[in-house]
């Protein structure tokens, strides 16, 4: 499966990890808190957009991270 939206996904892939190591957490502190393994969530945080987490993960993610979901989207020259 083609993925349309690289740009967008690698972008919230990087806002993920900003958030996340803002928070103090590393990927396994943060996989714990989300209750998926680390390998998913580096899948998720990966450049080469290894997987597409589904609203209800970003979701989880946001809350768990102290962030409005939509600053997940957000690119950082738009901030």
């Amino acid at each position: 499966m083609e993925i349309v939206h690289i740009e967008e996904y690698r972008n919230l892939a990087r806002n993920i990890a900003k958030y996340r190591k803002k928070a103090g957490l590393t990927q396994v502190g943060l996989a714990m808190k989300a209750n998926i393994s680390r390998g998913y969530l580096s899948q998720i945080e990966a450049k080469n957009v290894g997987r597409a987490p589904s609203l209800d993960m970003l979701f989880n993610i946001a809350n768990i991270l102290g962030v409005p979901v939509y600053k997940l989207f957000i690119s950082d020259d738009k901030e």
